[in-house]
């Protein structure tokens, strides 16, 4: 694991996410109460980025956010709280503490959609932004070496965002303080998530696997993944600390305990 401090910086493009033509009735993002909620999950899907963050940050309570009503539907029978709509349109003006991107920013259709929904989010929240990322770094010497991440050729990831883009939308949008984190170095050719660049589009970790490949080094490392968290107010540096150490993973909450906290929220 490695990390980069930033002080890198609104810039707005026209453009439009397009919603399914069903929407969840009364879980559309004009019936929240906001105020209920201590974060907001963008591209929730079925819920696991809730539990997540309810986990990582000891978080109460937690609303997603995602475009499908199927999996508005999936997590809500699930029992997370979930709202079908377009992350571009959020603007709670710092009602939560904090809005999450895990695994989502990857899907937009390119770098200024990216950039508008970072800057939703950031009108959103008031203390943080956290952004887990698959990482593209490196993907510039894949045709030379013959192999890739099996990632970097997937049909769903349209985005391939690099640290070098986010410094740039960051600076773009006045987002002066964050920190980078790189997770789960790959320095090996026969490493499992490397696959010659002749596979098949979406080709998956499974098949990546079971590869036979020879044990010959990269010639440069190359990274799983990015965690990216951005100040929105100013911190102790401990307490900075905190919010952004090694994520440990323990037992997520069950639907059942996320009911229960929902209620002592209603409660108190």
């Amino acid at each position: 694991m490695a990390s980069i401090e930033g002080y890198c910086t609104i810039y707005k493009q026209g453009a439009n996410i397009m919603t399914d033509s069903a929407t969840s009735e009364n879980h559309r993002l004009e019936d929240v109460d906001w105020s209920l909620y201590d974060f907001v999950d963008l591209g929730s899907s079925k819920g696991g980025s809730l539990k997540h963050c309810m986990r990582r940050f000891s978080a109460r309570r937690g609303i997603g956010i995602d475009l499908s009503a199927h999996k508005v539907a999936t997590a809500l029978a699930e029992g997370y709280e979930t709202a079908q709509g377009d992350a571009t349109e959020l603007d709670l003006k710092g009602q939560v503490s904090f809005v999450s991107m895990l695994n989502f920013l990857e899907h937009m259709p390119n770098l200024n959609l990216v950039e508008k929904v970072i800057a939703a989010a950031a009108r959103s929240a008031r203390d943080f932004l956290y952004i887990r990322h698959p990482s593209f770094e490196g993907e510039e010497i894949a045709e030379q070496i013959g192999y890739r991440q099996y990632w970097w050729h997937w049909s769903g990831h349209t985005a391939h965002i690099r640290v070098a883009d986010y410094c740039r939308i960051f600076e773009r949008l006045g987002l002066g303080s964050y920190r980078i984190r790189y997770f789960d170095p790959v320095t090996q050719v026969n490493h499992y998530s490397v696959v010659p660049t002749s596979m098949d589009i979406n080709t998956n970790e499974r098949t990546s696997r079971a590869l036979i490949k020879p044990d010959t080094p990269l010639p440069m490392t190359w990274w799983r993944r990015q965690d990216i968290f951005v100040q929105l107010r100013p911190y102790e540096p401990q307490e900075w600390l905190e919010i952004t150490k090694d994520d440990v993973p323990t037992r997520h909450p069950s639907s059942a305990q996320i009911n229960a906290g929902r209620q002592e929220a209603a409660r108190g």
